[in-house]
């Protein structure tokens, strides 16, 4: 009984609510809560590297064997799937024959590749940095190295972004680096490999 008086007398004399009451406690609150997280100004994230994807390809000759050095690319893969890859240095290796007209041609490549990632755009004052853009490698798996034909390995015909940074009889490098990530490929020639069926 006491507490209806002393509401009703409330209501009298400030025409206040206890439901108004408890919407002022909630509104004192939350303008507390908020005033006391304004510190200093807020600086924003720096953005991700976008993802690296690897695909194997070939041409000419279909290879008989391939390890791809890496699990990112399972051992029963398709061939122009491209499939997500973590920065690192692998070697992947193939080895096949080819008909030059006369009898067939034994070939095996191991190919060192490595895979890097570069930052993300900057944060800034009140400014999340952009996360960088996903790229697309393609190892291609040929009996006369990469992308190369002719006599000797010497002429490269390399698709847009890749650059032949050095080329011999039995070493050729190639590198693509983008805003995000970049990949260097040496193919070396090699001996064949003793893999039991």
């Amino acid at each position: 009984m006491k507490s209806n008086v002393l509401k009703s007398g409330l209501k009298a004399a400030t025409g206040i609510t206890g439901s108004h009451l408890r919407w002022l406690f909630f509104l004192a609150l939350a303008t507390i809560i908020l005033s006391s997280c304004y510190t200093e100004p807020w600086y924003g994230r720096n953005g991700r590297p976008g993802d690296a994807f690897l695909s194997i390809t070939w041409i000419d000759a279909q290879p008989e064997y391939i390890d791809a050095g890496t699990g990112d690319i399972p051992p029963v893969f398709q061939y122009g799937r491209y499939y997500r890859s973590w920065p690192g240095f692998y070697t992947l290796y193939y080895d096949g024959r080819i008909w030059n007209g006369q009898a067939n041609v034994f070939y095996a490549w191991e190919v060192d590749y490595e895979i890097w990632e570069v930052s993300g755009e900057p944060g800034e004052l009140y400014y999340n940095g952009l996360d960088g853009a996903d790229n697309y490698f393609t190892v291609e798996c040929s009996p006369y190295g990469p992308w190369v034909y002719g006599p000797g390995y010497k002429s490269a015909e390399l698709p847009e972004g890749y650059e032949l940074k050095e080329s011999s009889d039995d070493k050729i490098i190639i590198e693509k680096e983008s805003s995000n990530f970049g990949i260097t490929l040496t193919y070396r020639k090699v001996a064949k490999r003793n893999i039991s069926e």
